[in-house]
């Protein structure tokens, strides 16, 4: 009975994966973590690396410090502190004299490069890679011993990175790293994550959990829990311990939600997809920021799991009215979180963070729910069917 039901399910899987043909040129145009360029500057500030965001948009538009109160930036100059109004020392231009002298022959043998004139200038060397050297042919070129005595000194979220540059090192890191020492890191980046079915690599578990998600920066803010700047109040912190408390206690099926940091400003938190909806089976995780005003502002939810709905960006920010114009106080974490479940089966589509995904739903739905299925399968049922990878 069970290998038939495993047989059946693993056949539902293919098919549901490899749905039709004709979605093939669409998905490839959707799948925004492939993209070549930002999506807000197309490619203004510099390339994305695969990312929905540069760095430079990134940084502007989802800050990792939240500057909620201004005493937070002040700085105070001591008496002895150089305030910039001071005359400069009559022999100033004589010292900067010599030290022309002195340098010219420098200068002679090797010019120093044109410093940018305007900000473009400086944002396009921030973002654009280096070129490749020969020093990235000797590294690969190190013995084993070497390399693991290096990666010794790496987190998890770059030894897995190191995983990502080659084959050559992902098979050193498959060889040389124990399986329980992956299984730490993914219960520590995925707390909610909950071992189903048999895992047989934690390194492919790790990595599809990983690029499962919109968007990495978001997942290495998460992972240095940085506290929010601004003073945090007690309103907020027992209002949070009766969030936790209704979390515990009137729990919702389908709903968890967990704090990572002590000053409880990172939250990871997972909905289970709404029976009946195309996203069935899945689980998909989430990214939540409580700022130091919680509960007088709403906090900041995204999708880390990647997911087709009109009202997701392709970022992972959710489009709900509750948090854009309408929060309440008396709206919980709980309450949020089931807001957005709410949300997967009921799509606003009048007014779209993805237009091309609500035209859809309205036009072609057959279309639309094959397509949310399909990612469904692909990204948020790890749970139950380990990354395919794996299974070789």
């Amino acid at each position: 009975m069970a290998a038939g039901c495993s047989k059946s399910f693993a056949s539902k899987y293919e098919e549901e994966l490899y749905y039709d043909v004709e979605y093939e040129d669409f998905c490839k145009n959707f799948e925004f973590s492939n993209s070549s360029s930002c999506w807000i500057c197309n490619g203004y500030y510099g390339p994305s690396y695969g990312e929905p965001l540069c760095g430079t948009c990134h940084s502007f538009i989802f800050p990792n410090h939240q500057n909620e109160e201004a005493e937070g930036l002040v700085t105070e100059l001591s008496d002895d502190e150089d305030s910039g109004n001071d005359e400069p020392p009559e022999n100033g231009s004589k010292d900067r004299a010599d030290d022309d002298d002195d340098d010219s022959d420098y200068d002679l043998e090797r010019p120093r490069p044109s410093a940018p004139r305007n900000l473009n200038q400086y944002l396009d060397m921030l973002s654009q890679p280096r070129d490749s050297d020969e020093s990235q042919q000797k590294i690969c070129s190190l013995p084993v011993e070497v390399l693991l005595s290096i990666f010794s000194y790496l987190d998890d979220l770059s030894l897995w990175n190191v995983s990502e540059v080659c084959k050559q090192w992902k098979r050193i890191l498959e060889v040389h790293t124990p399986q329980q020492m992956w299984k730490k890191y993914t219960k520590e980046r995925w707390p909610l994550f909950q071992q189903i079915s048999t895992i047989p690599n934690w390194l492919h578990m790790y990595g599809a959990l990983m690029n499962s998600c919109f968007c990495r920066t978001c997942l290495i803010q998460m992972a240095l829990k940085t506290p929010m700047r601004g003073r945090v109040n007690h309103i907020r912190a027992n209002r949070l311990r009766s969030d936790i408390r209704s979390l515990d206690l009137d729990a919702t099926e389908g709903i968890d939600a967990v704090a990572l940091d002590n000053q409880l400003f990172h939250w990871q938190a997972s909905i289970l997809g709404p029976a009946g909806s195309p996203y069935e089976g899945g689980k998909f995780f989430l990214y939540i920021v409580i700022p130091c005003s919680y509960p007088m502002l709403p906090p900041q939810v995204r999708f880390l799991t990647k997911i087709v709905h009109p009202n997701v960006s392709r970022h992972g920010d959710v489009g709900i009215d509750i948090i854009q114009h309408n929060w309440s106080l008396a709206l919980t974490i709980s309450k949020l979180l089931l807001s957005v479940q709410s949300l997967l089966t009921d799509p606003f589509t009048q007014i779209c963070m993805e237009p091309e995904l609500g035209r859809m739903y309205e036009n072609d739905r057959p279309k639309f729910e094959a397509l949310a299925r399909r990612w469904t399968w692909k990204y948020a049922m790890y749970e139950v069917l380990p990354p395919l990878e794996g299974l070789l």
